[in-house]
């Protein structure tokens, strides 16, 4: 009965989400536009930390003014910022500054009760006209305000144009400690309006499952597509500290907040026009920012929900289960892998070369790799520039390699217990989840641990795809860049050693599916050498022919945004 319930739901989730037509109540997104040309046209004045002359603030009060809405001033002043550590390293010490200019607030709907709060910082880095980061969300602000202004909602809302993010959050730093304990959730909106996914980041472990709920049914209630990415969950969950928009600040003082953005521009998950002159108004989309409209005015329109513990939002069917749930699920297939394992123990005692031996031959390969990407790379970190060649590239280099090498380890002995080759790619995958999970990263365990249930119970043909699944979703292109640009994967890794650690299961399920049956004779022999040496020299020809879109000193002193200058 439960599992029919669960997959009646995901298909009504999925007919959902296939209706991706506007609905419900939106803003002017003509105004938010002209907002945008306002503050970052070429008109624009620059919005950089304590430009001393209030212009940016005064301008949003006279906006305010002019559409008849009152608002009020709360002074940032003196602010002190916390140490930002994760993992042992600290990235910036606790330390003050100070700030002459000032947040701007609107208040909406009853006076009494705590609010649902939504801000949006004004400033920019020096030298960028800030369309994206952050004028679009500023638009939106006062777009929203025209709204608010003629339906008042049922639920206390505060506006807040904040100071001095770019900075450190200061505005929101201060924001927090005068008004925490009257916000029941905060909304920051920051790098609205590119043509990326709208995505929910800041999702820490205050926010459960009426939480997602809630925004889940604002989204489809208004035909917005609206995601909670994986990597983003399990970063903001484990290290909140370290949250880079407004609503961190009111994270670490306990209360429940999220960041609304697109998740990057041009077709990718970065917006490498990020803090550059070239965040100009031509970036920002009107369809998104429409969308992020209609899902704030049904947002506004539902009461904040009280907090019912975790939960977890599944992706693409954008159903929200309980978290025990998604425990529950993993240590289903966690132990399913296992007892499969159990049962297929080694029994065959004959002599020959067995899983030690195919270990130290996938090392060799994975070793031959890293040299053939050294050999054709041609500065630190160029992979990065053409992730999908470079990782076609290292499992061509990689997967003939191993074939060769164990062709030629057959000469010496012949290959014995293919089911070791089954038991390696279902324990790597298990390892790493069981880890996970241990760690309390539910969310990413299932990605293995699935794979690892599915080579341990499943035909080959089906466990061999299965072991497929860690490498779409870590080596996607999309991901890599996008792991890069916010640090959390040197551009200085080695892609050959990632992709040979990521596909091990992959590997070792072919391995299997191989060693079962008896490839032999001479014919074999020759057409499995033969088609291992064109692997290699495609994957060196693949990596060869994959020219970089920079210079060794543009990437230097720009990154990936060396392909946009």
């Amino acid at each position: 009965m439960l599992i029919a319930r669960v997959a009646c739901l995901l298909i009504v989730a999925a007919i959902a989400a296939c209706d991706g037509e506007p609905r419900g109540q939106g803003i002017d997104v003509d105004r938010a536009m002209t907002v945008v040309q306002a503050l970052a046209g070429e008109q624009g004045g620059p919005r950089f930390y304590n430009q001393g002359d209030g212009k940016t603030p005064l301008w949003i009060e006279h906006e305010l003014a002019v559409l008849g809405v009152p608002f009020e001033r709360a002074e940032v002043g003196r602010v002190r910022l916390p140490a930002i550590e994760v993992l042992g390293t600290r990235y910036r010490p606790a330390h003050e500054v100070s700030c002459v200019d000032w947040n701007v607030l609107a208040r909406f709907g009853p006076p009494d009760g705590k609010a649902l709060l939504i801000m949006a910082h004004y400033d920019t880095v020096a030298g960028s006209p800030g369309a994206v980061d952050n004028a679009a969300s500023v638009g939106l602000l006062l777009a929203l305000a025209k709204e608010l202004r003629w339906e008042p909602p049922a639920q206390p809302v505060i506006l807040a144009f904040t100071a001095a993010e770019e900075v450190g959050l200061v505005g929101a730093e201060a924001l927090a400690a005068q008004l925490g304990d009257e916000v029941a959730f905060a909304i920051a909106l920051d790098m609205v309006g590119g043509d990326g996914p709208l995505v929910v980041n800041g999702a820490s472990t205050l926010i459960g499952r009426a939480e997602l709920a809630w925004l889940q049914t604002a989204a489809d209630a208004t035909g917005v597509e609206l995601s909670v990415p994986i990597p983003h969950r399990v970063v903001s969950r484990f290290w909140p500290q370290a949250e880079r928009a407004d609503h961190g600040a009111f994270t670490r003082r306990g209360v429940r907040a999220i960041h609304f953005y697109n998740r990057g521009n041009d077709g990718e998950w970065i917006d490498r026009a990020y803090h550059s002159d070239r965040d100009v108004p031509s970036r920002v989309h009107r369809e998104s920012v429409a969308d992020v409209g209609r899902l704030l005015r049904a947002l506004i329109a539902m009461p904040v929900p009280a907090h019912d513990g975790d939960g977890f939002d599944i992706p693409l069917a954008h159903v929200v289960v309980p978290r025990w749930a998604l425990v529950a699920f993993d240590l289903a297939l966690a132990l399913a892998a296992l007892a499969a394992l159990f049962r297929k123990v080694q029994r065959d005692r004959r002599r020959g070369l067995g899983l030690v031996a195919g270990l130290v031959c996938f090392a060799l390969a994975a070793l031959a790799a890293y040299v053939a990407e050294l050999a054709t790379l041609p500065f630190d970190g160029a992979w990065t520039l053409s992730p999908l060649a470079k990782t076609i590239a290292s499992t061509l280099v990689l997967a003939g390699a191993f074939g060769l090498v164990t062709r030629a380890a057959a000469r010496l002995s012949p290959w014995i217990g293919a089911h070791r080759y089954r038991v390696v790619a279902a324990a790597v995958p298990l390892a790493i989840g069981v880890a996970l999970l241990a760690l309390g990263a539910a969310e990413l365990a299932w990605v293995w641990l699935v794979p690892a249930a599915a080579i341990a119970v499943l035909p080959a043909p089906i466990g061999v795809l299965a072991s497929l699944l860690p490498a779409l979703l870590v080596l996607s292109p999309l991901q890599l860049r996008e792991g890069v640009w916010n640090g959390f994967i040197p551009p200085s890794l080695p892609l050959s050693l990632l992709v040979a650690v990521i596909e091990v299961p992959f590997i070792a399920s072919v391995a299997w599916m191989l060693r079962r049956r008896a490839y032999t004779g001479p014919l074999g022999t020759f057409v499995l050498g033969v088609g291992c040496g064109l692997a290699v020299i495609a994957g060196l020809s693949f990596a060869a022919l994959a020219e970089p879109a920079c210079r060794p000193r543009e990437f230097s002193t720009f990154g990936l945004a060396c392909e946009r200058v």
